[in-house]
């Protein structure tokens, strides 16, 4: 589960470039598609690190000491949107292991009285939360139809990280941050991967963003994007591609 956002706008948290990809990515940075396994045991802590950091953005009061200096700004820039969602969740009944990411997260499914969400989380080697995925689970079907530009967004960032020269004025500010940032390592990656042969709609996510499967020379992952009323992308999530779910 590697992944990049804003996540202001998607709901999508990912850690800073050199914590681990997440990177924001995903929140922040921008992540790496590693070719890793899931891993079927989760790392130490990451449970108790999500089960602390729900009940902060429920309360209000998230313990940013327990978290790292990047990723603490983004869930204090994100407290306005992520504390009453939180609280309109309820009590949390339930935190099971789903799997371990390519880079290195722990996923789980956070079941509450009033709803569900899928978490991740990695950690750094203090123990503090360098980001995660955040996703609202069973919000009925995708939708079928892409938001106009997205596909226009997807194309033009991947062809700006592949020349190393993104138009970060088509980035919403926040994001161009973010994507600045994680160029050393966004950059290289798209290059190897050589040629762009196909941009494929996968679906609608559940907040508001445009999948895509991308096929290029030497590789495939998944992105999505979505846009502001300008039209600058906001954020997106970045993976490895699998096929799409049936």
């Amino acid at each position: 589960m590697s992944f990049f956002a804003a996540a202001a706008a998607l709901m999508f948290w990912a850690q800073s470039s050199g914590a681990i990809a997440g990177q924001a990515g995903p929140s922040t940075g921008v992540p790496i598609a590693a070719r890793a396994e899931p891993n079927s045991v989760q790392a130490a802590d990451t449970e108790a690190a999500l089960r602390r950091l729900v009940a902060g953005l429920a309360s209000g009061a998230p313990d940013y000491e327990k978290l790292s200096p990047h990723f603490a700004e983004v869930v204090r820039g994100d407290l306005p949107m992520t504390h009453p969602m939180f609280k309109s969740l309820g009590a949390l009944k339930s935190v099971t292991f789903r799997e371990r990411g390519p880079q290195g997260d722990d996923a789980y499914d956070l079941v509450f009285a009033n709803g569900a969400v899928l978490m991740s989380a990695a950690l750094d080697a203090d123990g503090r939360m360098v980001g995660g995925l955040l996703q609202p689970i069973g919000k009925g079907p995708a939708n079928t139809v892409q938001n106009p530009g997205t596909e226009a967004a997807v194309r033009r960032l991947v062809a700006g990280l592949a020349r190393g020269a993104p138009d970060y004025d088509k980035l919403a500010p926040r994001f161009a941050d973010l994507v600045r940032g994680d160029l050393p390592m966004t950059h290289p990656m798209f290059k190897s991967l050589g040629a762009l042969k196909s941009v494929t709609f996968r679906e609608r996510g559940p907040r508001g963003d445009d999948a895509y499967d991308l096929v290029f020379a030497n590789g495939a992952v998944l992105m999505s994007a979505a846009l502001d009323a300008d039209g600058r992308m906001t954020g997106g999530i970045l993976r490895p591609a699998r096929p799409p779910e049936r």
